[in-house]
């Protein structure tokens, strides 16, 4: 994992091969916590992703996702569904709910109390890779807290977008193109076709 700064702001870049090793950490305390699972529903998007390592690792066949969003770009909203859980019933089931991060909790809180518990579940654990300090929501299992913004593989044109205006008010157009670039793993060309309603005429 990669620490950038930037105009007073952190950013945790992450590769594919910290995600896998991060799942690895995630099934290992899970296994470690003697936590039975049998159903693992991932959160859209990055949780899906998460999920799947996770269902490999601890061979869990019963894999689902459930829709939901509390941030739009950079700010906090109320919880949205957009994708709702494909089974009505969850009776007697011991159920891994799996999110990349943890960031204000309301997701991970929200999609326990509104969409897992009223389907009746034996239990419901709830795992992440990351957790921010300020998160209302605790994570049975997480590997690691961390202040910074993250940047995850599958978010890269996201991340470009939305943290484009710091880069370029900190460093200049230019510049911040190719930061971007190095920060996303994006060709210059794509970062460049993202940001350039911000270059200045």
């Amino acid at each position: 994992m990669e620490i950038k700064s930037v105009g007073g702001r952190k950013f945790l870049v992450l590769s594919w091969r910290d995600v896998e090793l991060g799942a690895d950490a995630l099934a290992e305390k899970i296994v470690d916590g003697r936590c039975s699972v049998d159903t693992i529903i991932g959160v859209l998007r990055g949780g899906m992703i998460v999920a799947d390592f996770l269902s490999d690792i601890l061979d869990v066949r019963e894999v689902y996702v459930i829709g939901c969003r509390s941030y739009t770009g950079t700010v906090s909203t109320e919880l949205k569904i957009y994708h709702d859980l494909a089974l009505d019933r969850l009776d007697g089931r011991n159920v891994l709910l799996v999110d990349d991060v943890a960031d204000t909790g309301s997701t991970l809180d929200a999609a326990v109390e509104k969409i897992l518990k009223p389907r009746n579940p034996e239990r419901v654990t709830t795992a992440t890779l990351l957790k921010k300090p300020w998160s209302r929501y605790t994570p049975d299992y997480y590997v690691e807290e961390t202040d910074a913004w993250i940047v995850f593989p599958w978010e890269r044109v996201e991340a470009v977008k939305t943290v484009g205006k710091i880069f370029v008010e900190n460093m200049g157009f230019d510049v911040a193109v190719d930061e971007l670039a190095t920060l996303s793993r994006l060709a210059r060309e794509k970062v460049l076709s993202v940001i350039k309603p911000l270059q200045r005429t």
